[in-house]
């Protein structure tokens, strides 16, 4: 007979952790509440959270196959009427207290500390890939570029299909992302035309409407894992390193709680969709290639045509 105390097991461990996620109560508080000191009830934390996002990872978002991206594409045309789209991108910073010692690197362009995280997401609000942990004071612009994401699509290393027509008959067309104002113009990334571009013009007008609407899905998803996930209301007091093992964590646990059905009611709860401690990345302004350019206005022409207009969207 030894004088050990009993280890604490694995579901008491589950259960602490889960709970840290889903109120955002703080570690202390919580440590009160189970009789669990500060120390040990923060290393629970972190393994928790790296044993989730390592066991899970491949279950709930997996690389996706050139299948995958078909599919996903075919359902972002069937729900949200936008072709050949694999996806909806946006960062969001997450806010913590000041690092120790980290000086202004997460210092963001809102006055505060933050890390990234970068979502791209399918047509039902689950994440396909995500980016976590660049410092707040990046340009959002630049944190897409220096992604894994970023770096992929830029290579042609993402498995992305092949150019395929947006109607039958018509030039074969690339798969592309979309984002908003915050994101460069990219021959596989679409934002929307300026506010100048679209003041007297109709079809660039569909085009917005169309981006936009399809691409609510990514704030959709991020108001879901908010909601679910109060921890995400706080700024989160704990170092970085934790942080990002907490966001991916939240990441893959949203992918396997998912229900298209019930999910929407958490966003009644929501007047902007996401929390203000979520906060939008800054829009960019930069130089873009022709062919960007050229992509974009095919995608517009096509949207504003018999076959690629929608009844509704004039009215």
């Amino acid at each position: 007979m030894t004088q050990f105390r009993k280890p604490i097991s694995a579901k008491e461990r589950l259960v602490v952790t889960l709970r840290f996620l889903a109120t955002g109560e703080s570690l202390r508080s919580l440590g009160f509440r189970y009789r669990i000191g500060f120390s040990t009830i923060k290393a629970i934390v972190l393994d928790v959270t790296i044993a989730i996002w390592k066991n899970l990872k491949d279950i709930f978002m997996p690389k996706p196959t050139k299948e995958k991206w078909k599919q996903i594409a075919k359902t972002y045309s069937d729900k949200w009427q936008f072709p050949n789209c694999v996806g909806s991108l946006d960062g969001k910073h997450v806010m913590l207290f000041c690092p120790n010692n980290a000086g202004t690197s997460f210092y963001n362009y809102k006055g505060r500390h933050s890390v990234v995280l970068l979502a791209l997401v399918d047509a039902n609000y689950k994440f396909i890939a995500v980016d976590v942990g660049a410092f707040g004071r990046n340009s959002d612009g630049g944190v897409f570029a220096e992604s894994k994401l970023g770096t992929s699509l830029a290579t042609n290393t993402a498995n992305i299909p092949a150019d395929t027509p947006l109607e039958n008959g018509g030039e074969p067309m690339p798969h592309v992302i979309i984002g908003d104002q915050a994101f460069p113009l990219k021959p596989y990334l679409m934002r929307p035309y300026s506010k100048e571009a679209v003041s007297n013009n109709t079809n660039k007008k569909n085009f917005n409407y169309r981006l936009s609407r399809a691409r609510r899905t990514v704030e959709n998803a991020f108001g879901i894992l908010s909601a679910r996930w109060r921890i995400f209301h706080t700024d989160i007091e704990v170092q970085p390193e934790i942080v990002d093992n907490i966001i991916l964590c939240c990441c893959c646990l949203h992918n396997m709680l998912r229900n298209d059905e019930d999910d929407n009611i958490f966003l009644q709860d929501l007047p902007n969709g996401v929390p203000d401690n979520f906060i939008a990345f800054e829009g960019i302004r930069n130089n873009s290639t022709r062919a960007a350019f050229v992509i974009r206005d095919k995608f517009c022409d096509y949207f504003s045509s018999e076959n690629g207009s929608l009844p509704w969207e004039n009215q």
